[in-house]
Formats: C-alpha cells, sequence, structure tokens
C-alpha cells in the first residue's frame, strides 16, 4: 500500500536486485504507432522523450526486423545503449524469433499468423533509471523485402514507466549493452571479448549465440568464460570452466529457460554439430567492480554474437595505470612441477627481449604479442597452439616480456598479481621468485626505474587443474 511517506522507502527490482528504487511514482505510458512505410529510405522514430526522474519499467515491442536500439539517459553525450534490437533480446544471428521467458525479457513468437513469422512481441524488463531525462530512439534501416513487409517498416511500441517527483533521488546505475559479432571468432586458445567496462558498477547478464563452423569438437569446449575485475585497483578474477558449464548446464545446451539462466535455441546434429543460444542473468549473484571489468571468454572460429548488460554509475572511470601495453610471450616450456627446475637459469633468463624473435624461433616454444589490457596478461588464452587439450597445460610455463616507460630515474613500487609459481625480472635483474596456490595473490616489491625504457619479464607455471586461472596483473605504483 503506497502511503503519503512512501518517498522514503525503495523497492528492490524484481529482475535486477542491485537497483533500488522509490516506492512513490506516477505511472505512465507512452505509445507509438506510425503509419506503415515503403519507402526504402532509412529512418528514425523517437519512441520515448521525456525530461525529469524516472524509470523505465517495461517496453513492448513489434515490428522489429531491421531495427536498431538506441538509449540515452540524461543527456549523456554516447547512448547507453545502442544495439540491433534483435539480439538485444536474445535473437542472434537473424534467426527465425523463438521463444525467451527470463527475468530480463520476453520474446513471444508469432507462428499462426501468415506472413509474419519474424515479427513476435519483445518485451523487455530491465530497468532503466534516469535522474534529468530519457530517449528511447527506434533506427529504421532495412528496406521491404517483399509486399507484405512495408508493414515491417512501421514502428509500433508501448512504453510504461514510473515518473517521479522533482529532486528525487534514485539509483546511481545506469544500464548499459554492449553488441559484439565475430565471423567467425578467433581460433581455440585464443578469446573473444564481450565487454570492457571502464568505471564502476555490476555485470547484470549475458546472452551468447553460436553457430558451428569448425566439426572437429563440440561448440562449447571453449575454455569458458573469464572476468577480469578491477585491474588498475584491486585485481580480481572469474574463471570459468567451459562455455556450457559458465551458464549452467552440463554436457552440452539444452532447451530449458529458467529466470536467470536458459538455452531457447538449440539445434542438434550430433555431439560436433550444434548450434545454439544460451543466456546467464546475474540477478542472485551479481558480479560488481569499482575500476573496470573485463569480459572475455575462450573461443573457437565459430560465428559468435554477443550481447552484455551490465550497470554503471555515470561519470565514473578508472585512474590510468602504468603497466607495459604489448607484451611478447613465448611458450610452452616444459617445466613439470619441479621448484628447483622451475628456478634453474635458462639461456632465456638472459636473453634481452629485443633478440627473442631472432633467437627463439627454432625452440619448442614460439612467440606472439598480445596487446594488454588494464594491466592484465591472460597465460591460459594467450593465442597457445588451437590443437593443444587443456590438460596439457599443467606444468608447463610461459614467459612474458614488455616495456616499462618512466621520465626519470625513481624508486617505485611494481604490484603483481597471479596465481601459480611466478619469477620476475627487471632489466635483466630477478627481482622475485613467487609462489601461489591457485588463487589470484597480490605482491608488491620496491624496484627502481631508469630513465626512458625498461624491461620487465616475467615467467610462470601453470599448476594443477587445467583450468585454473593462469593470469597475472601488473602495474607500477608512486
Amino acid at each position: 500500500m503506497i502511503t503519503p511517506n512512501s518517498a522514503n522507502f525503495v523497492m528492490q527490482d524484481p529482475a535486477v536486485p542491485m537497483v533500488q528504487l522509490p516506492m512513490k511514482f506516477r505511472s505512465r505510458r507512452t505509445n507509438t504507432a506510425t503509419a506503415p512505410r515503403t519507402n526504402p529510405d532509412p529512418y528514425h522514430v523517437d519512441i520515448l522523450d521525456v525530461e525529469g526522474a524516472g524509470c523505465i519499467r517495461h517496453i513492448w515491442f513489434l515490428f522489429a526486423e531491421g531495427r536498431r536500439l538506441e538509449v540515452t539517459v540524461d543527456g549523456a553525450v554516447t547512448p547507453q545503449i545502442d544495439v540491433p534490437l534483435k539480439p538485444f533480446f536474445g535473437i542472434m544471428h537473424d534467426w527465425t524469433p523463438y521463444l525467451i521467458d527470463n527475468a530480463a525479457f520476453t520474446v513471444m513468437p508469432n507462428y499462426e499468423t501468415p506472413n509474419m513469422p519474424g515479427n513476435p512481441g519483445y518485451n523487455l524488463w530491465l530497468p532503466i533509471p534516469f535522474s534529468k531525462s530519457c530517449k528511447i530512439r527506434i533506427y529504421v534501416d532495412r528496406p521491404p523485402t517483399s509486399k507484405h513487409s512495408g508493414l515491417h517498416q512501421s514502428v509500433c511500441t508501448m512504453v510504461d514507466w514510473h515518473e517521479y517527483e522533482p529532486d528525487t533521488e534514485i539509483t546511481p546505475f545506469r544500464l548499459h549493452a554492449e553488441h559484439h559479432k565475430y565471423l567467425p571468432a578467433p581460433p581455440r586458445n585464443s578469446s573473444f571479448a564481450i565487454a570492457d567496462v571502464d568505471g564502476s558498477g555490476f555485470l547484470g547478464g549475458v546472452i551468447l549465440g553460436a553457430r558451428q563452423r569448425n566439426y572437429n569438437d563440440m561448440v562449447y569446449h571453449t575454455g569458458g568464460m573469464v572476468i577480469l575485475i578491477d585491474g588498475e585497483t584491486d585485481p580480481n578474477l572469474i574463471r570459468g570452466t567451459n562455455m556450457e558449464d559458465d551458464f549452467g548446464f552440463s554436457w552440452g545446451f539444452h532447451l530449458h529457460q529458467t529466470r536467470w539462466h536458459g538455452s531457447p535455441y538449440h539445434k542438434w546434429g550430433g555431439p560436433q554439430d550444434q548450434d545454439g543460444v544460451a543466456y546467464r542473468f546475474f540477478g542472485p549473484d551479481p558480479i560488481a567492480f569499482e575500476s573496470s571489468l573485463s569480459f572475455q571468454c575462450g573461443s573457437r572460429d565459430d560465428d559468435i554474437e554477443t550481447v552484455a548488460y551490465y550497470y554503471k554509475v555515470a561519470g565514473s572511470q578508472a585512474k590510468p595505470i602504468v603497466s607495459p601495453s604489448v607484451w611478447l610471450v613465448t611458450g610452452l616450456y616444459d617445466e613439470a612441477l619441479n621448484w628447483d627446475k622451475f628456478n634453474a637459469e635458462e639461456e632465456i633468463d638472459r636473453l634481452p627481449l629485443r633478440e627473442w624473435k631472432h633467437r627463439l624461433s627454432d625452440k619448442p616454444g614460439f612467440i606472439r604479442e598480445i596487446q594488454a589490457n588494464r594491466g592484465w596478461l591472460d597465460l591460459r588464452f594467450s593465442g597457445l597452439d588451437p590443437e593443444l587439450d587443456p590438460s596439457e597445460l599443467i606444468g608447463k610455463s610461459i614467459y612474458a616480456g614488455g616495456a616499462i616507460l618512466s621520465s626519470e630515474n625513481r624508486k617505485a613500487v611494481i604490484r603483481i598479481s597471479y596465481d601459480d609459481w611466478l619469477a620476475v625480472w627487471l632489466n635483466g635483474e630477478k627481482i622475485g621468485t613467487l609462489k601461489a596456490d591457485g588463487s589470484l595473490t597480490t605482491v608488491r616489491i620496491p624496484i627502481q626505474l631508469n630513465q626512458g625504457e625498461n624491461e620487465l619479464r616475467i615467467k610462470s607455471n601453470n599448476l594443477g587443474h587445467p583450468w585454473n586461472p593462469w593470469v597475472i596483473n601488473t602495474a607500477i605504483e608512486y
């Protein structure tokens, strides 16, 4: 029951429990219905353009063919959401719409009406809070393709939203979405990006569509997801196992849907011939970040389409860090699980980084360059031989080298987060040999930087279970 002092209370959003909203509001609905068009030129329609404080509670869309959804709240220069409408609702690779029913959205397919199989009802339940303004725009960029598709060029929506009284204090979180499509994704033992976020917030969910192109193994045998958190400030990570496990399934995807995870589409052609779509929303177990989040997934050379949904505090961003921008990586080297052998001096320990490509090209390891990301170096997905099985990584080591620039001779501290055995050199001098127990451990080592380029070199050994993290984060602190 809403009482006169209800503005002092908040309600927890059922789809996104991290978002809390005022209990005192005025319920509003904005309808849009444009006339059918046969003109093939692209156009756009603003289905909502309001000022003040409020929250979108539900949006219903019809005729979604060729649409792109753009949502801008609080006058942001760049829209928080700019995603093709069908994948935003989990219809991946432009497949014929299928039933999707979860906490974030519902897609109600239309199989009975002639000539309209691609026009279901799309319903969004993710809250879109705003404190100053909200503009929702639909772009129509696909011309009619048949005598019936002129209707598809119309825009028909209902936006249900709550209007708050002026100066009402609301949640600082704003909904964002990030879309990627890979045709195909990189080969196995590499990774592809799902989201890269700068600032403070939490991960709300992810949906992924895989269309198999490589039939040598199961489509979900990728090494799973890795979520790298707060690399600038307090490194933390979440490592998955295989793709189907990360979405809560076992031994492949199956046509089941629940509020928080499920698979709305699956084509079965045998164990090594599958297409599928899977989602996971993190309502009960949100993944929070203070400075940044880098969300990736182990890869195979299949067609992949993803959308990540996250909430971010407006205006928040991470401070830049000093860390190698590019790593030169070589390995695998056979070290077994022997600490003395790991510490024994080898030729590469003394070899300058500039000579690695020339001198190591005929060694058991091979050379590759990896772009750094917020101080993170992911050795598990460092471009290893795609034919390698995860079990073959146990007891192996990898070397990585990069440059740190300093404007002057100065004392500093290198912060290193690691999860296995680690040896560290700076300008050719070993400055540390460290052990971890398989969980991410952070140490700080005092160092002396020279003016100009300083060479940082790291050696790491993969221990234990084949799916252990095997990730390093480095940053220079002054």
